[in-house]
């Protein structure tokens, strides 16, 4: 127990800390920015990089996706279809390139840092869709784009996100695949039953996929810090291997059903979501929950949230005035 004149506990705000203590105000300043996380800028460069090929490889993947015809959705037909389309070979080479950076930035970063920089793609991709289009940016695109970098900025600073220890137990690991497999599963048959839903669904269910990705891709880039040998030795590769190609097929599918603004956005939101629980509850990562910060790490979520869907809604129901002159 602190004595009654000393300073409060180390686990109150550093604002109550410094009014309350003895020293002066700055030098609790100073000693809570040496205490928050280091972030490594080479992290948010690999994770911006990587944000950018994916924005151009779900473009370029939705454009021929949505030119299948309707009845090869959630077949494996449609891949065979797309194979045979120029750009949408391009775009896998863009989200292969993506996937390699995503992979670097993992090898340093946590789930809760990476996963959520990754969202900057969904701007970026529905901006260039735009531009393709040869639509200005309206009013409302360019507020929900600011609420979308808000949200991020909100969440990443107040969360002060840190590395775990990305392995996790045989039970974590089996609760984590029946979980994620029983909300994939669930979210499909309510795709297949529900044609107006089935965008949403199939991107909701590619985003819960892709966040197991991300975490299984986190596993095993530290599992290579010993070898590739030693990697391949283990589980996790080969668990990444087919949940990466189940992952393709559920995302072509979420594209070919619907315009982007609904698989796209459901897809951007949902897989952070997911990385960021995986994070905190399989691999033990760090995101602060002390005073206010939770509330300031769900608003920031939501906030991010809300301009993702406002961001590509707005791209497909603008009005038409906004579009450029040919």
């Amino acid at each position: 127990m602190p004595s009654p004149g000393g300073p409060p506990p180390a686990h109150h705000g550093f604002v109550v800390r410094a009014l309350a203590g003895g020293r002066h105000f700055y030098h609790q300043v100073l000693e809570f920015a040496r205490d928050r996380p280091y972030v490594p800028l080479g992290v948010v460069l690999l994770c911006l990089a990587s944000a950018a090929c994916y924005a151009a490889s779900s473009v370029l993947q939705q454009r021929e996706a949505r030119r299948a015809p309707a009845g090869m959705a959630m077949r494996w037909g449609l891949i065979g279809h797309l194979i045979r389309r120029p750009l949408w070979l391009v775009g896998n080479l863009a989200d292969v390139a993506g996937y390699g950076l995503q992979f670097l930035a993992l090898r340093t970063g946590s789930l809760a840092l990476v996963q959520p920089l990754l969202v900057t793609g969904l701007v970026m991709a529905l901006v260039a869709d735009s531009l393709i289009d040869g639509r200005a940016l309206s009013r409302v695109e360019w507020a929900s784009t600011g609420m979308t970098v808000l949200g991020l900025g909100l969440f990443l600073g107040v969360s002060r996100p840190g590395r775990g220890f990305p392995h996790g137990s045989t039970v974590g690991w089996v609760l984590l695949g029946l979980a994620a497999g029983g909300s994939v599963a669930a979210l499909v048959l309510v795709a297949r039953a529900s044609p107006r839903w089935r965008s949403l669904c199939l991107g909701s269910a590619t985003g819960v996929l892709f966040g197991v990705v991300a975490a299984l891709t986190e596993s095993s880039a530290h599992l290579l810090d010993h070898g590739i040998v030693h990697a391949l030795g283990h589980w996790e590769p080969y668990a990444l291997a087919v949940c990466a190609v189940l992952g393709l097929m559920l995302s072509q599918s979420a594209f070919q059903a619907g315009d982007l603004k609904w698989s796209l956005p459901a897809l951007t939101v949902v897989e952070p979501v997911v990385a960021i629980l995986i994070g905190q509850l399989l691999f033990g990562e760090h995101i602060s929950v002390r005073g206010l910060a939770p509330v300031g790490e769900v608003a920031g979520l939501a906030l991010m949230a809300g301009g993702v869907v406002g961001l590509s809604r707005a791209r497909v129901d603008g009005p038409a005035e906004g579009r450029l002159v040919a």
